[in-house]
Formats: structure tokens, C-alpha cells, sequence
């Protein structure tokens, strides 16, 4: 049988261990999940197979057989990972070329053959589309048939639905599935949602912090988890049912915390702060939104849920201004916010704010994280220099940030702290109404939880009404007091 097996591998920097100690044994027809925290050393074990670690970082291993010569991997982000510039239909035939030398007519036969099989619509049509003419679920296929077209002994899928919504997400996984017994290779699936891994995985290894924490079988590993780490990361998850008053975190049972069984009290109801009537919205022909209502209450979450390309975030670009609806009103407070001028904006500016998906693109990357969050202020002309300091101090102690984390740029920060900066920011103007886009779902459970617990604690101490947007089901149950469901559009 065809496998990798790797005893006491090892990457470090001329200073310090990354990843030690995993014993790693990977063999055709079998599916092993590779599950941790960021920064557990789950994509740095990739790069490490593939050869593809950074210059500064060095590898190694007690013993090693390898029997599995060609590998291919799938990218968690397939805009950055496809060339901008190119058809991806000639991208999928230059990776054949590359790997089985086969010449240009049989390679481009072979990726049409392979867009066949990802079950991309209209194969040919797709070949002759650039990346950014795909749907999100569309360019992942084109990197699973990239990878399917070096015939690989070895798949390694880097997190590759996390950016997905779970209907598409769950589609890929069992394509996936499908492809790797078809073929009969092995393939090593890198994840932070176990629910992913519960659809494709046959072995689990759990890492923390560059070493394994425990391994076994799929079942064994979900069902009888033996040490806290790995108990964490199963309980982070909102429940399938119930509104605890605080999810569970990997540092409550590593700490040995026993989780609460209080549970968050009924929304009583309250004055109308939002409504949204007989929204519609149409982009090149198509019509994103067709009458769409919505009304949010004073202290209330709710949860707008649906699959991409539902028109969920038009709804809040429509709210916040960035777009303009087609037809219909939108009030707050009993004013009319769809039809202001850019001066009467501003002032609404303060009420409403935005909490973004992705931290990292939305923060500024040259501006200290004290300057970002005193922007607003200067903006609204509120406060002078020394009160705009003092505010910025109270916004990063709220969400839970030490005043030092002033002084540093974002990219010195994890993904969750970035997410906190991100919510700190749309708290400087002490607004009432906070629409959350999609705004932990590029999280791991663990940090997911942390961010759901401080949205609630917020919302308790400010009074804040939430639109907490998402395509996780489970996450906007728990959330929110009430859910409108959205219908993709196409």
C-alpha cells in the first residue's frame, strides 16, 4: 500500500520550535483530519509536505518512508491561490503539463475532463472564465480539478470550505470524498470545523501549539475525546438547541472551568430602532433582493441567515449607505436614511456601524491600531487629542485588549484579536444599531466563541440592537431572538 509515514517531524526557526514531535501516518483510500486552533502548526504540516516552507524555516524527521510521490493541495482561498490574469481552464492545463508532462492539446483535454468531474456547470463555459467570473463554491472547484489534474498520490485540502456557506461547503466535501475513493489516494484534510471533518475524516489529530495533543479514530476521537484541549474545541460549537449565557471556550476546560448551565433570558421586545420595506436591488440584470422587509427592535439580535448570492450583505450595504436600493425605504427612528445627502449621512454614521467579516482587509495595515481607532472620532470632531486617547483606552479594554495593543499594526495581532480591534472600531462612536457581517466566520471554534461572548457581553452593557448576518445556521440560532431566512437569488 502506497503511504507516507513520518516519525518525530519537526520545523523550527534558527531560534525556536514551530512544530515538533508528529508522528504522521498518511495512506491511499484514507482520509486523516489534522484539527487544532490557529496557529496549532495544522497549515505549516502542509507547506512542510509540499516543500514549500519559507526560506527562514527548516524541517526535519527521525525516520521517514514515502510512498506517495506526487502531491497536489487545495488553498483555503482560491482568489489569491488562481492567477488573476488567466482563464482558469489554461491554469488547470499548466498544472497537468507541469506534473505529467503531457502536451498542450492532452492537456487541456485533461482539465476539461476535470471540470467534468468537480461538477463545475457548463464545463466548457468555465474554461474560458477568469477567476473573478466564478462564485466562491465555482473557483474552489477549479482548485480541487488543478489539483485532480496532476493525479496526485496525495491531497492535502488547507481549510478549503471555510469561507463557504455550509450548503456549497457540504457539496465540496463529499465531491471530495467521492473523488478520493474513486482514485484511491490519500488525502489530508486541515480544518478548524469539526463538522467538516465529521463528513470526511477516518483518522483525527488534534494539534495545540506544534504538538499532537492526542489522535485516534474518527468516532473515538468525537465521541470519547480524552484530554480538555480536544474536549474545548467540541464544546465551543453553539448548541443544536438552547441559549447558554456563555459558550464554552478551550481555555474553560484547560483551565478545568465547568461550563454554565444559566441560559441568556427571552428578548422581551422594545421600541422600533430599524425598518426596511419593500427592499429590491438588481445588479447587471439580476435581481438580488424583490421586496424585502425587515424591522429590528431596541435591544434585539436579529439573525438574517442564507446561502451565497441571497442578498444578505446587499441588505446591509443598503443600510450603511455603500449601496443604493432600487426601490424602497429604509428608517430609522421614523427618518427616512435611504435619500440622505453625505452631510446628513455622517450624522447618521454614528447610529449605525459596521462590523466587517475580515478584520485584516478592513483595518488599515500602516496605521497604528490607537490611530485607526481614534479616525472616527477626529472624523465626527469629537473630543480633543488627550479625550480621543482616553476613549481609544476604554474601547480596548471593553473588548478585552490591553491599552499597549495601541502601539502595534494589525498584522501583529491573531485573527481574533483583529476581529476585536475591528468591533472596538465600530463601538468608538457609540453607536445603536451594530450590523454584524459574517463577522466570525473566518474564526476557529475556539476564537468563535470567545467573539460570540463578548458580541453578547457588549450587547448587554451598551444596549445594542444587532443584524447579525451569516451563513452558519447554528451560529445565528444562538444569537439571535429572531431569524429572517433569505433564498439565494440564483
Amino acid at each position: 500500500m502506497r503511504e507516507f509515514h513520518g516519525v518525530n517531524l519537526g520545523v523550527r526557526t534558527a531560534e525556536f520550535p514551530l512544530l515538533s514531535g508528529l508522528n504522521l501516518d498518511l495512506r491511499a483510500g484514507e482520509c486523516v483530519a489534522l484539527v487544532g486552533e490557529s496557529g496549532s502548526g495544522k497549515s505549516l504540516t502542509a507547506l512542510t509536505l509540499m516543500g514549500l516552507l519559507p526560506p527562514k524555516l527548516t524541517a526535519s524527521w527521525d525516520g521517514l518512508r514515502d510512498d506517495l510521490p506526487r502531491k497536489a493541495m487545495v488553498f483555503q482561498e482560491p482568489m489569491s491561490a488562481l492567477n488573476p490574469t488567466m482563464r482558469v481552464g489554461r491554469q488547470v492545463a499548466e498544472a497537468a503539463e507541469s506534473a505529467l508532462g503531457l502536451r498542450p492539446s492532452l492537456a487541456r483535454a485533461r482539465a476539461l475532463d476535470e471540470f467534468r468531474r468537480v461538477r463545475l456547470p457548463d464545463p466548457e463555459g468555465a474554461m474560458r472564465k477568469y477567476p473573478h467570473e466564478l462564485s466562491g463554491g465555482q473557483r474552489q472547484r477549479v482548485m480541487i480539478a488543478m489539483a485532480m489534474a496532476m493525479d496526485p498520490d496525495l491531497l492535502i485540502c488547507d481549510e478549503p470550505t471555510t469561507a463557504l456557506d455550509h450548503a456549497v461547503a457540504f457539496e465540496l466535501l463529499d465531491l471530495l470524498k467521492a473523488l478520493q475513493r474513486e482514485r484511491g489516494m490519500a488525502m489530508l484534510f486541515i480544518s478548524h470545523d469539526l463538522e467538516a471533518v465529521a463528513r470526511v475524516a477516518d483518522r483525527v489529530v488534534v494539534l495545540r501549539a506544534g504538538t499532537v495533543v492526542e489522535s485516534g479514530t474518527l468516532a473515538g476521537i468525537l465521541e470519547h475525546p480524552q484530554q480538555p484541549y480536544t474536549r474545548g474545541l467540541l464544546a465551543s460549537r453553539p448548541p443544536d438547541s438552547g441559549k447558554p449565557l456563555r459558550l464554552p471556550t478551550v481555555q474553560d476546560f484547560l483551565d478545568g472551568t465547568p461550563p454554565s448551565a444559566a441560559q441568556r433570558p427571552k428578548f422581551e421586545g422594545g421600541a422600533e430602532v430599524l425598518s426596511v420595506r419593500g427592499l429590491r436591488k438588481t445588479f447587471k440584470g439580476q435581481r438580488i433582493l424583490d421586496g424585502f422587509d425587515l424591522v429590528l427592535h431596541e435591544g434585539e439580535t436579529l439573525g438574517l441567515v442564507g446561502a451565497s448570492g441571497s442578498g444578505k450583505s446587499t441588505i446591509a450595504r443598503c443600510l450603511v449607505g455603500l449601496e443604493q436600493p432600487d426601490q424602497g425605504e429604509i428608517t430609522y427612528r421614523g427618518t427616512r436614511i435611504d435619500q440622505l445627502s453625505p452631510a446628513e449621512r455622517r450624522r447618521f454614521a454614528r447610529e449605525i456601524q459596521y462590523i466587517f467579516q475580515d478584520p485584516f482587509s478592513s483595518l488599515p495595515p500602516r496605521m497604528r491600531v490607537g490611530t485607526l481607532l481614534e479616525e472616527p472620532l477626529a472624523v465626527h470632531g469629537l473630543g480633543d487629542a488627550a479625550r480621543r486617547r482616553a476613549r481609544v483606552a476604554e474601547l480596548l479594554e471593553a473588548v478585552g485588549l490591553p491599552p499597549s495593543a495601541a502601539e502595534k499594526y494589525p498584522h501583529e495581532f491573531s485573527g481574533g484579536q483583529r476581529q476585536r480591534i475591528g468591533i472596538a472600531r465600530a463601538l468608538a462612536l457609540e453607536p445603536k444599531v451594530l450590523i454584524c457581517d459574517e463577522s466570525v466566520a473566518a474564526l476557529d471554534v475556539s476564537v468563535q466563541a470567545q467573539v460570540l461572548n463578548l458580541l453578547n457581553d457588549l450587547k448587554d452593557r451598551f444596549r445594542f440592537s444587532y443584524l447579525f448576518i451569516s451563513h452558519d445556521a447554528r451560529v445565528v440560532r444562538y444569537m439571535s431572538d429572531r431569524t429572517v431566512e433569505l433564498a439565494a437569488s440564483y
